[in-house]
């Protein structure tokens, strides 16, 4: 095979050889400009790892559906199958990627003529564009990625039940604006973040079962005369459902928009928890410590211990929000667009693999952190966070409106803080005269049930709504987070296996018909 060097304006080196003018077609003259290969195939091709087995799953899909369908048999046919499955065996990382050939199905189409000859490889694309191989590739890759996501987020609402089981009646305090709010427990906090990781675990979970419907076997844009069955491609894919009108198939973008979408919501939530553990952990609020795993050492100040997985965390949600924004940018254009999947196809598997290692990050946090319930509890007491009970207990007393019952409280803490006293010094008087400064009348509070309101423990405990933090609530939101855990389970299990057996059965088929 001839070759020739070529430079194009960068300082990269590309070599251009025949294969790559075949791979051009008889419509163009020459090579490709050396400037189209470091802009454009260089940035395809390096997208050609992370696609790599779905479009083997892809070739060997479509060859199988060439060959059950009559239009492929004989030499080509066992040798096509043949080479397709040596190149299977290849990892994507450890693959011959070349840019100068245009695009990974270029290189695959390449390497698998320079093994079973021009003849058997040139069926490769009989019923399809490369864009097709391209779609097909996608779509599993993400849908693998969903899964995977979906998993991890299931591990962080399962570390935090955990936790929250262990604490579900240690006194803590909500905050709001960063300040002491009411009083809950640690285990109702933790159950604030386990809730939405259940939510973004069933977004996954749809966005996996959206992406189960097959775009194979739709030609150009309008189908094709040879016999591929879509519904026999869809089956070798471990596919649901089609993708029904062709054009809808070769084109669909928004499937990932959701994808990405649900990633950025996910990692939205695990930024709030992230910023939400970093003050928690810090020294003045000492309600918690990550394992010194997820932590990492000043290189100027020894006594420092950086919670810097949170960091990891927070800048993986930035990045997935622009991630949204730069397909939306790209998707505003007309129909049909090659540039879409120009960025479609890098920019899906690259978020979603960086989705599911910061996810699996964030759920290993979890499992790792130290909680300091005596902290928590500490400063519950310390902190005047039975305020809005006492002005409960004057509203019920039917004494006062709410309204009047909180200004009433409000005078009493103003005044208790500028006295330098706790709330805890509060009194039935104190209360009748802050009442009478403010609706000039006195109020009658009893000692017993002030005492009682006044006790974050006792207040925490008593409240009737479901999901609030007392006894009973915390037992049934734990029971719901078990129930949704199984499920999410059972759900991935199920997936996974399904995928397995049909990417097993496909290379069976093929081994089959490659004999």
């Amino acid at each position: 095979m001839r070759s020739r060097l070529r430079y194009g304006r960068t300082s990269r080196l590309f070599r251009v050889t025949e294969t790559e003018e075949l791979g051009r077609g008889g419509r163009l003259r020459g090579s490709a400009a050396g400037e189209l290969v470091a802009a454009a195939f260089a940035a395809e091709t390096a997208h050609a790892p992370r696609l790599a087995h779905g479009l083997s799953l892809a070739d060997l899909a479509h060859a199988v559906a060439l060959v059950e369908g009559g239009d492929l048999s004989g030499a080509d046919a066992t040798a096509l199958l043949r080479g397709l499955l040596e190149l299977h065996e290849i990892p994507g990382d450890e693959f011959p990627w070349d840019p100068a050939l245009g695009d990974a199905f270029n290189s695959r189409e390449a390497e698998l003529e320079r093994r079973v000859g021009r003849s058997a490889a040139g069926w490769l694309s009989a019923g399809r564009p490369r864009r097709e191989a391209f779609r097909v590739a996608l779509r599993l890759t993400a849908r693998t990625g969903a899964r995977d996501v979906h998993d991890a987020l299931v591990g962080q609402a399962a570390a935090l039940a955990r936790h929250a089981r262990a604490t579900k009646g240690a006194l803590a305090t909500d905050y709001t604006y960063l300040q002491p709010a009411q009083p809950t427990t640690v285990g109702h906090l933790l159950l604030a973040y386990a809730f939405p990781a259940l939510r973004d675990a069933a977004r996954a979970a749809r966005s996996h079962e959206a992406l189960g419907a097959s775009v194979a076997g739709a030609g150009g844009s309008a189908g094709s005369r040879w016999s591929l069955d879509r519904g026999r491609l869809a089956e070798l894919l471990g596919c649901e459902e089609l993708v029904e009108h062709a054009k809808d198939a070769a084109w669909q973008s928004d499937v990932y928009v959701e994808l990405l979408s649900s990633v950025a919501i996910a990692a939205t939530h695990q930024s709030e928890l992230g910023q939400d553990f970093e003050i928690y952990a810090s020294q003045e609020f000492g309600l918690l410590e990550l394992a010194d795993a997820h932590s990492r050492a000043s290189a100027l100040m020894p006594q420092k211990k950086n919670p810097y997985a949170l960091a990891a965390i927070r800048t993986q949600a930035a990045q997935a929000a622009a991630d949204v924004a730069g397909a939306f940018v790209v998707l505003h254009t007309g129909s049909a667009r090659t540039d879409h999947f120009h960025l479609l196809n890098g920019l899906v598997p690259r978020a979603l693999e960086e989705a599911v290692a910061v996810a699996r990050l964030t759920a290993s946090v979890l499992d790792g952190i130290e909680l300091r319930p005596e902290r928590f509890e500490q400063i519950a007491r310390e902190s005047f966070v039975t305020a809005a009970d006492v002005a409960d207990v004057l509203a019920l007393s039917g004494e006062l409106d709410y309204r009047s019952a909180h200004k009433v409280v409000g005078r009493a803490v103003r005044e208790l803080v500028d006295a330098g006293e706790p709330s805890s010094a509060l009194t039935p008087e104190r209360l009748a005269a802050a009442a009478e400064a403010v609706t000039g009348s006195t109020v009658s509070v009893e000692a017993a049930s002030l005492e009682s309101a006044l006790d974050p423990a006792a207040c925490a405990a008593a409240r009737k709504q479901a999901g609030s933090s007392s006894e009973a609530a915390m037992d049934a939101m734990l029971g719901t987070v078990d129930a949704e855990l199984a499920a999410h389970a059972r759900w991935s299990d199920a997936a996974r296996e399904r995928e397995a057996a049909a990417e097993t059965a496909l290379l069976e088929r093929a081994r089959e018909l490659s004999a």
